[in-house]
């Protein structure tokens, strides 16, 4: 694992549209930038926050007294779970594609008891990003687990911009109840923090993100855009994922997440069995799970 995630060796690929760089810890997404000099992706400042584009794996969010059990055996897991802290192995690169690799080791063993290999693939085409990651189970037995990205895209993207001057269009009208968040990450849908009907567009501010995380549980949309006045961001497409998660720090943090995800959180009244959370995958024995999601610039 190496010492400190933002000095990790990164790569870099382009074509005649856009750029992106991405370091091994983690396979994490660095940089998007146009050829306009434009960069889409945030910085890592850990002064709000040390991360860019993160994997959630194998668990996503906070479960609860981070423990859970698999197959009957109490285990200390991490937020977000394990991916987003180890190390990679670029094993392929070509211009506008680069590929990388991380297997199972007797550390994962500990927290996460299935033998695993995923591979994150980066492929450029015109003003898109496909990210393309393939999970393989290497167990003789099925292997349960959550999944989601984590991108944080500036916000605002260009300078003399605030972050209240952007919104985010969905490709079809959303209506679900956002649950409160407890201080120990957990959902709580007896208590609702807001409602959400018949939305098309959400016109940000920093006072709606005093609950957290917005939470739609049964995203009907697979795209959304990031827009500013003059209609310029990012389109985010996440086909097959069915949870929809937006967040930034309640502070001046100039960013964004907007987070696809298969599972989420433990709810307050979890039983700690990771095979019962809501959105399990259970990927049957020397199966393979394919999840695409997709940033497109908009200029």
């Amino acid at each position: 694992m190496s010492i400190n995630p933002n000095t990790s060796k990164r790569w870099s690929i382009k074509n005649d549209e856009i750029k992106i760089d991405v370091a091994e810890y983690g396979a994490e997404l660095k940089k998007l930038e146009s050829k306009k000099g434009v960069n889409y992706i945030w910085c890592s400042d850990p002064k709000y926050w040390s991360y860019c584009a993160p994997f959630l794996w194998p668990s996503v969010g906070t479960l609860k007294d981070k423990e859970t059990y698999y197959e009957g055996k109490l285990y200390q897991v991490r937020q977000h779970g394990i991916l987003r802290n180890q190390d990679f192995k670029m094993v392929d690169i070509k211009d506008d594609e680069i590929t990388f690799e991380n297997e199972y080791n007797e550390e994962t063993l500990k927290e996460y008891p299935y033998k695993y290999k995923v591979v994150v693939n980066y492929k450029l085409d015109g003003k898109k990003l496909y990210t393309n990651v393939t999970i393989y189970n290497l167990n003789d037995k099925m292997m349960p687990f959550s999944f989601g990205g984590h991108p944080a895209f500036n916000c605002p993207i260009y300078e003399g911009e605030d972050f209240k001057d952007y919104r985010i269009v969905f490709e079809k009208e959303e209506s679900f109840d956002s649950p409160h968040c407890s201080p120990k990450g957990l959902l709580d849908y007896s208590v609702i923090d807001a409602r959400y009907r018949n939305l098309k567009e959400l016109y940000l501010t920093k006072n709606m993100f005093f609950l957290d995380t917005i939470i739609d549980t049964n995203v009907k949309s697979q795209e959304v855009e990031l827009l500013n006045k003059d209609n310029k961001g990012i389109r985010f497409t996440f086909k097959g994922f069915k949870t929809l998660a937006l967040w930034t720090p309640f502070n001046d943090a100039p960013f964004i997440c907007i987070e696809p995800w298969n599972g989420y959180n433990d709810l307050v009244d979890s039983d700690k069995d990771f095979v019962k959370k809501d959105g399990i995958i259970k990927l049957e024995a020397k199966g393979e799970y394919k999840a695409t999601y997709v940033m497109e610039i908009i200029e």
